[in-house]
Order: structure tokens, then C-alpha cells, then sequence
């Protein structure tokens, strides 16, 4: 018996998915993105006819990198080529079915917080480290996806001051149009950009990290796990959870998380407790799982 469908769009692959009773998964295909609206919808719209071939009614998510504007409703995407466009109207519209959408860091945090690392776990925030930094928030087992959407942009709060000072470091202006968001240095081209400020020269993450034992290196290391220990400050301080689930391609760096709650350690209060900080377990099943389970329960 399939329960649901789940849709991972990424910037580079479409990743589909069914769910059996059991929430495994039971069939999977894989496609590359297209890089033209016109092809995406097609995609899309083909995935989701997959899904349902054989299985009408089949609810079927979408996790998706970007947010919908709630005024214009169209798709807001640094990835995808539908930024702009009324992308979900038009897959609705191209399927003649609707479909349930969620941010793919949302979509992370609901399947870690049903079914992985943060299982039973309380108040639980995914906090997602790659090309960019965002997650969400669940409160026993239910996503805190209300108002518009935004809930879980981590990455678009401002580094504090302390941090940019204590390193000399200028305020860049973030693909979010904004300057100062945690996502300009503590990202995986944050590190790189830590690089190009500090040492002057060009290193991509991979090098950076390989290399973090070296004197120079270790110091844009420290900064960086600083950076990102102050963005976990802030979320323990306004949403005190119990346990941080981390998502993302940096979050397979090995040692990640011992550095970071060293890093914690360094500025956190010394007489209350931190949150347990642990690495996603579903591996690439996250978002289309989390994507299923949102639309199987609408």
C-alpha cells in the first residue's frame, strides 16, 4: 500500500519518492533540474503524473528550495528558475491536482522530528548547513509553519556585532538583499568568503576544511564554527529546544558537532543546559519524506 509522494527539487536533481504504511520507501526516480521555467513545470508536472499513475488520489508533497510570497504568490528561489513566477499555481494547474509545498528545510525538520534524529524529542529545530543556512521548528512532532512562511530563515538574521568586530570583518550584502545575515560567513561559501577577507586569497570550503589543522587555516575554521555557535545561541535563546538536528552538506564534516558545542561553550551561559546536537539520520530520504508526510496529513 503507497501512503504518499514526496518531491525533493533542488537546484540540481528532482528526487521522487513513494511511502509505504510503514513510511519506507518503496519506489524512487531521479531526474536532473531543468534551467528554464517552462521545462521546471514540465518536470514537475511529470513527477507528480508518476507518482499518481497508478494511485489517482495519491497526496503528493513538494519540498522546494524557496518560499512563496504570500502577497503575489509567486515563488521566491535563488536555485530554481521560478523565482518570480507563479510556480505552484502553475503545477497545480498543468496536474490538474493540487499539491502540498514546503520549504525543503521545512520539509527536513518534519521528517527528522517524526522519524529521525529528533524522534520524540520535544521542541525540535533542523538547522540545515550548506550553499545556504535555513531549517524549521517542530513542537511534538508538529511543524510550526503558520503566518507566512517563514519561520526557520536562520540564516537571515544578523551576525552580531561582536563577531564582526572582534575579526575586523566587513558587512556583506547577502543574496537576500540585506547586509549582515548569519548565511554571508557561516554558509559553505561563508567560509570561503572568511578566506578571501581574512588571508587575502581564494580557497574553496573543501580545502579549507581539509586543511583546518594548519595555523592559518584553523583560525577562519574557529571563526567560522564561532559564527555559527552564535546563530545556535540565538536560536536556543528564542526557541529553547531540546534538540538540534543538522542537515546540509557541511553537516557531514567530520567532527562538526564537537567543534561547534566547543564553540558553544565559549559563549553560552555557564549555568543553564544546551540542546543536544545531532546529525540528520535520514539521509536523502529527509525532504520528500517530510514533503509526503505533510501532504498525507492535510
Amino acid at each position: 500500500m503507497i501512503l504518499a509522494g514526496g518531491i525533493d527539487l533542488g537546484g540540481t536533481k528532482i528526487e521522487v519518492q513513494k511511502f509505504d504504511a510503514d513510511w519506507n520507501v518503496a519506489d524512487r526516480r531521479r531526474i536532473e533540474t531543468p534551467s528554464t521555467y517552462i521545462k521546471l513545470v514540465a518536470a514537475v508536472t511529470d513527477q507528480v503524473s508518476w507518482l499518481r499513475r497508478y494511485h489517482p488520489n495519491l497526496p503528493v508533497g513538494i519540498a522546494a528550495a524557496g518560499l512563496k510570497n504570500p502577497s503575489s504568490s509567486t515563488w521566491i528561489s535563488a536555485n530554481l528558475s521560478a523565482n518570480g513566477m507563479p510556480f505552484a499555481q502553475d503545477v497545480a494547474k498543468a496536474t490538474g491536482g493540487r499539491q502540498t509545498w514546503l520549504n525543503d528545510c521545512r520539509a527536513f525538520t518534519q521528517a527528522e522530528a517524526i522519524f529521525g534524529a529528533g524522534k520524540e524529542k520535544g521542541t525540535v529545530v533542523g538547522l540545515v548547513l550548506g550553499t545556504g543556512i535555513a531549517g524549521g521548528v517542530s513542537v511534538d512532532g508538529v511543524l510550526i509553519n503558520n503566518g507566512d512562511g517563514q519561520s526557520g530563515e536562520f540564516g537571515h538574521m544578523p551576525i552580531p556585532g561582536t563577531i564582526i568586530a572582534a575579526h575586523n570583518l566587513p558587512i556583506l550584502k547577502c543574496k537576500c538583499g540585506r547586509f549582515g545575515c548569519y548565511e554571508t560567513y557561516g554558509s559553505g561559501p561563508g567560509l570561503e568568503r572568511l578566506a578571501k577577507q581574512l588571508l587575502g586569497c581564494d580557497l574553496t570550503s573543501h580545502e579549507i576544511i581539509s586543511d583546518r589543522a594548519h595555523q592559518e587555516i584553523s583560525r577562519i575554521w574557529k571563526i567560522w564554527c564561532d559564527v555559527n555557535a552564535a546563530l545556535i545561541l540565538t536560536i536556543v535563546t528564542t526557541i529553547d529546544p531540546r534538540t538540534i538536528v543538522l542537515g546540509g552538506g557541511m553537516s557531514k564534516i567530520s567532527g562538526l558537532i564537537k567543534e561547534l558545542e566547543s564553540a558553544l561553550m565559549r559563549v553560552a551561559w555557564k549555568e543553564l543546559p544546551l540542546p543536544s546536537i545531532r546529525l540528520g539520520s535520514r539521509g536523502e530520504t529527509a525532504a520528500a519524506l517530510g514533503a509526503a508526510y505533510a501532504a498525507y496529513h492535510v
